[in-house]
């Protein structure tokens, strides 16, 4: 594909950050899309220099000096990362049946756009698949006769491509997620004690709230209806937006924040099979989604009756309620929502007398010297 006429709509999501924001907006002029949906949230009032750096964006991205044509949803209000991207999101979908997103600290190679336009088409039809990934983190190595690409059950939005089909079945306040999760439909989806214990946490506070976030949801809504997500056999896409002033990416030690970007080889070689590679899953998960202490604790946490996770599990929870809720009020309807028992969430301290310690607590001693 001549990448001087890229014809696959590409979705660029934007925000505050100009640094960022450049350089991405330089690979996707370099990809010339002739049609560029620019979606960006508004300024945080109590933000001193947010208007200035929300205008300076808006600014970059739409210097366009190619022949595009080119849609703007400039918010006057904060929506947050919650609404503000999945609702730019749903607004892409609205205007087309599949095309490519990219928000302003994921950077793209030359290869990623002609690898999600001629798969974009290969799999339109085909519900299986949900989500076309640029990213690859997995460990394994592979060799030139090996696939361009395989499948994931994990999301990877670095840099991805979807279609509508697929987006109407986004949910942002996870309707579903009360009944998959009192029927126990969940369990058998996860590769690992790592991936139950880490997607039962933000599961759960996603759905209490969902203001958070918009990932999470995407990732539920896939996994409640077995949909797939390619992975290039290259990692094609990197973040840049590690670092304080990011949202989700705070921290430089992230091994995200280390990735390279290869160029995929073309002509695509196809693999003959459609299923998840969930050891490639469960190895991935372990490398960039867990440390030393979380694994023990999973470990742990395994070796415990049922009855006592729970507990543990609804203390942690309710902290971290009392740390977004003060509100009596929504307090009582944030314990009316949740899938746990959280009849004395008022009650923030638990006497340490009880059967059912804190299990950080037990541990404190061994994770001291980790």
């Amino acid at each position: 594909m001549d990448k001087s006429n890229l014809n696959t709509p590409i979705l660029f999501l934007v925000f505050n950050r100009p640094s960022t924001t450049k350089i991405v907006f330089e690979a996707i002029r370099n990809a010339k899309p002739s049609k560029l949906y620019i979606a960006a949230d508004g300024p945080r009032r109590d933000k001193a220099g947010e208007l200035e750096k929300c205008n300076e964006v808006r600014s970059i991205v739409t210097n366009i000096d190619w022949e595009c044509d080119v849609k703007t949803l400039f918010r006057e209000q904060n929506l947050g990362c919650g609404k503000g991207v999945s609702s730019g999101i749903t607004w892409f979908f609205e205007n087309e049946p599949e095309g490519i997103i990219l928000e302003d600290d994921c950077v793209p190679n030359a290869s990623f756009f002609p690898y999600c336009a001629e798969l974009l088409e290969r799999y339109r039809h085909d519900s299986r698949i949900m989500e076309i990934s640029g990213n690859n983190i997995r460990p394994q190595k592979y060799s030139s006769d090996d696939p361009s690409y395989s499948f994931s059950d994990h999301n990877g939005i670095w840099g991805w491509a979807s279609w509508r089909r697929a987006w109407n079945l986004y949910d942002y306040e996870m309707k579903q997620y009360k009944n998959v999760k009192q029927h126990g439909l969940l369990r058998d989806k996860f590769a690992s004690i790592y991936e139950e214990h880490y997607f039962n946490w933000v599961f759960e506070r996603t759905y209490l709230f969902p203001h958070i976030t918009w990932d999470y949801q995407w990732e539920f809504v896939k996994r409640i209806n077995s949909g797939l997500t390619i992975v290039p056999k290259k990692n094609m896409v990197v973040n840049i937006g590690f670092g304080a002033d990011a949202t989700s990416t705070k921290s430089v030690d992230n091994p995200g924040s280390v990735l390279k970007a290869e160029l995929l080889e073309f002509p695509l070689k196809h693999p003959s099979h459609v299923i998840s590679n969930k050891q490639a899953d469960k190895e991935a998960f372990i490398n960039y989604m867990t440390t030393k202490k979380s694994r023990l604790i999973s470990h742990i946490k395994n070796l415990l009756p049922e009855s006592v996770n729970q507990k543990i599990f609804e203390r942690s929870m309710k902290r971290f309620i009392k740390s977004q809720v003060s509100d009596p009020k929504m307090l009582e309807q944030i314990k009316v929502k949740s899938t746990y028992k959280l009849a004395s969430l008022s009650h923030l301290v638990i006497p340490l007398t009880e059967v059912e310690l804190d299990l950080e607590l037990l541990l404190l001693p061994i994770l001291a010297f980790l």
